[in-house]
This record gives C-alpha cells, structure tokens and sequence, in this order.
C-alpha cells in the first residue's frame, strides 16, 4: 500500500484474515507521520462502527462510534469518527467540511453497500472528495449489479480489480483461519401451496418459487428436520465444550426475528439452556453481541447482526437455518467460524445447513474469489429477490424429516486433504495482533458514553425535585462549563459538569 501511487488502495481479503488490525495499522502510521490529522471510517452497521472505535482505542486512536449528524463533526479532542453509510448518505455536508477542514484518512469497510444503493456511493464521494487517502477493506465478493463502487478500478470488461488479494485458501495455508466442514441434510418435506399438496427432497429439481417453499418447510420451527439439524449441531458443540474448547459456542441464523424467536424455543428444548438472542432492531443489540462474545454461554440465534463484520472468534459450530441464497451473505455467514482463537491447536468448524441445490453449490465454491462484475444479477440473487415477492401466495409447511446427506463437504480445493489444514499450527500473534487481544481499560469514547449516562440521571433527578425542564438545566451547566452542548464536551469537561450536577442534586 505504501508503495501504491494512486490516493485509494483496495484490499480484498477473506473475512477473519485481518483486515482491521490492517487499516488501523495504516491509520497509526498516517497520524504519526502527520501525512493525515483525522480518521473517518465508515461501515456497515452501527454495531461495527462501534467495533471499529473499540479496537482503535487499542492503538491509541480515538474514534467517536455513530456521532449523529445533528451535532455536527466531531470535536477536535478526537481523531475521528466512526458512522454507518447510511448516516453519511443522510448528511454529507457536514463530513465534507470537516474533511476540507482537516487532512483524512477514509476507511470504508465492506464498500460493495456504496453501490448496492446509488445515492450512498454519490453521499460518499462528495464528502470524501478531498480526503488525503482512501483505504477500501472488503472481506466478501463484491455484488454482480450495475453499479459502480467509488474509487474502485475497472477494465474494459467491467471487472474490478483488488490492488491486494488474500483469499481464503491462502488464510488457510498460513494457519490464520479455521477450516470449515459443511454437514449437509436432505430429507422429505410437505406443504401447501396455492391450494395444492406438495411433497419433495431436495433432490427433485423444483420451479425457483416451489424450492424456495421447500426450502422454508425444512427451516419450520415446528417440523422435525430442524429438531434433528439443532440436536446434531449441538451434539457436535458438545462435544467441543467437553473437549479442547470449553467455552465454543454455537450461531443459528434465522430467517427473521418471530422465526428467531421459535428457533431460540426449540433450540432451548434442545440444549436444556435458553439461547442468546439478537436481532438488528435491538436497541442493545451490540451489548449483547459483546456479552455472548465475552462469554461462555452456548448458542447464539440471530437474524442479520452476525453476518457482517462481527467479530466473535469462540465460534466453532453454525446452523444455517435461513432462506438467503446469495453468494455474499452466504460467505458472510460463513466468515463467522473461521476466526481462530489462540488455544486449542486443531480448530476445526461445523456449519449445518439443508441440501438445498443453491447452498450446496456456494458451499462447494466457498474459496472462489469473486470480482465485482458491471454485469446482469448472479442468477442466486435474482432468486432470492423473486422469493420476496410471494408474500401474498398461500403457503403453509405441513411436515419435514432429516437424514444426513453421505458426503460431506470440505472446503479444501479439488484433491487436497482437509488434514492438511485441520492440523495445522496456529500462526504467532503478531505484535500488533497483540494489542487487540490485551485486556483494555474503559476506552476514551467509552468514558465520555458512561459520563453522558451519569449526566442524563442527575439531569432527570434535578428535574424531579424542581420541576426545571431538561433542557433548561443542561443549558445552565453548558454556560458554566463552557461548552456549546454535551456532544461537544470533552472527557474532563463531562466530569466538571457531572461535579456541578451532583451539588446541585445533593442540595436539600
């Protein structure tokens, strides 16, 4: 990247492969080498972007995680920010002056959402114009639509090209991913459609619309393939706490959030444990994400907030139990189990899903690297988008029954052993690998969240008692402190202001 003469520098690399550890490395050097005073990062997700600030905190950079448009840009106490696309596309303005204002850094992690919708991409490239240098971070294969991703290269194919590629089968070569074994089940399933009584496995080549019923038979929460599926994955994670990996724990990923919910009852069934839950609309979803993460529980079930970009490396065993056929959610999910963990030395991760053709053919092609190609929809994805539509179709799962396919699928390349990579020895954690999985105390955008909380209750306390409105007390201590609003305050401006707050409160 150094070397690289452009100002923006793609790096395609397989999920679990680095990538943060990577653009936050790239991020210290700039800063200290002056050639950038700011850092904006921009994600996906507001549980990543929090990820994001977290783990830069660890290098000494402290980004604020989903500041609102409304407060305006980031004080400058601050060496950036972390926001979503989707904050970004709703107020460019306010980034594009900051970065005129100040020499930045842009990360975009995961840049193939600038062009699943235009106006993100358009919102990005007006407030990030003028920034010193773009560092692109895609851990998935870009989407097959007509959209062009800002600050990506194009031959005259329309086929993008990686200014750096590491894929999947070379993580697995160097010992920094797990590998993955894929447990396939076929079985018999019968539903109800449009008035008619249908029963298939997964072997007869059914209409897409058909399949895709098929497909939501098998996923029933009530039908017996799922209990059979959710007893032999959590035979399997069992079998992995009792072992090498005591605190392994399990994934299920539902459909959507009443099916996540079923799911987390049959599972807890299952397992004698109620499941973690969550599901994106969650107000404390990432909390929760951090909880699992951080801790021994089992099985996680959740809808889209495991996907992408959430790092929980205890994970070893997976259920797949959605409807999503597409190439890149598929590899997203499968992103989540090969993050390995320092102990034990052999790392093998089971992910469990149906027979269904689509999957088998992703799971089949796993480490296919896949270009973003200016070309007509994958034909997976023009599936998926026809599934959407027959939500007016009657349909009803009437029953299902499992059996586990003979072959099991490996993801190894044609006439390689899976020896070859099960055995293999973890790779020494790097110094800079280092600093993320050291113990940190409370990070500084941490501090300012919980001094906001602190402040937030001796607010409504004084309000209690006096009757004064919020606002007009925050107003009050803002003049005393001197600062234009809590937003804006520093760490040691938040704690003045708490001080004043607590004498207030403890007048009689």
């Amino acid at each position: 990247m150094r070397a690289h003469p452009g100002n923006a520098f793609l790096a395609s690399a397989t999920p679990a492969a680095g990538k943060t550890t990577f653009g936050l490395h790239v991020a210290h050097r700039m800063l200290t080498e002056g050639r950038v005073s700011r850092v904006a990062v921009i994600a996906p997700t507001t549980h990543i972007c929090r990820q994001w600030a977290l783990d830069a905190a660890r290098y000494g950079i402290d980004l604020e995680p989903n500041r609102p448009n409304a407060a305006g840009p980031e004080p400058r106490d601050r060496h950036g920010v972390a926001v979503t696309y989707a904050t970004l596309a709703a107020g460019p303005a306010g980034h594009r002056r900051r970065c005129a204002e100040a020499p930045t850094l842009l990360i975009a992690d995961e840049p193939h959402h600038m062009g699943e919708l235009a106006a993100w991409g358009r919102s990005t490239q007006q407030a990030f114009a003028r920034a010193r240098f773009r560092l692109l971070l895609s851990g998935t294969p870009f989407r097959s639509d007509n959209t062009p991703i800002p600050w990506v290269s194009y031959d005259d194919t329309g086929v993008s090209a990686a200014d750096f590629a590491y894929g999947y089968t070379d993580a697995l070569l160097d010992g920094v991913c797990r590998p993955v074994t894929f447990h396939t089940y076929g079985g018999d399933m019968e539903w109800m459609s449009d008035g008619r009584r249908r029963r298939a496995d997964f072997e007869v080549a059914l209409p897409a619309a058909e399949a895709a019923r098929r497909l939501r038979t098998a996923l029933d929460p009530e039908g017996d393939w799922i209990e059979r599926v959710l007893r032999d994955a959590h035979a399997e994670l069992s079998a992995l706490r009792a072992g090498p990996h005591p605190d392994a724990g399990g994934l299920v990923v539902a459909i959507d959030k009443e099916h996540a919910e079923r799911l987390a009852d049959r599972l807890a069934r299952v397992a004698g444990e109620r499941p973690a839950i969550v599901t994106s609309d969650a107000p404390d979803a990432s909390q929760r994400i951090q909880r699992f993460a951080a801790g021994d529980g089992s099985w996680l079930v959740s809808v889209l907030m495991v996907s992408e970009g959430v790092d929980v490396p205890r994970l070893r065993v997976g259920v797949y139990a959605t409807t999503a056929r597409t190439e890149l959610f598929f590899r997203q999910v499968v992103g989540r189990f090969i993050r390995r963990t320092p102990t034990p030395r052999e790392q093998m991760s089971h992910l469990f899903l149906p027979s269904d053709p689509a999957l088998k053919r992703l799971a089949a092609q796993i480490e296919e690297e896949r270009n973003h190609a200016l070309a007509q929809l994958a034909e997976a994805e023009a599936v998926e988008r026809g599934e959407r539509t027959e939500a007016g179709e009657a349909f009803r799962a009437l029953w299902s029954s499992a059996r586990r396919d003979d072959e099991v699928l490996q993801t190894t390349q044609p006439g390689e052993a899976l020896q070859l990579f099960a055995e293999a020895a973890p790779a020494p954690a790097s110094p800079a690998l280092a600093a993320f999985t050291t113990t940190e105390p409370e990070t500084a955008h941490e501090r300012r969240e919980r001094l906001r909380e602190e402040r937030r209750a001796l607010v409504s306390a004084i309000a209690r008692r006096t009757g004064e409105a919020h606002r007009a007390i925050n107003a009050r201590v803002n003049r005393e402190i001197g600062v234009r609003s809590v937003a804006d305050s520093t760490v040691e401006q938040l704690e003045r202001a708490n001080a004043l707050l607590e004498r207030l409160a403890s007048r009689p």
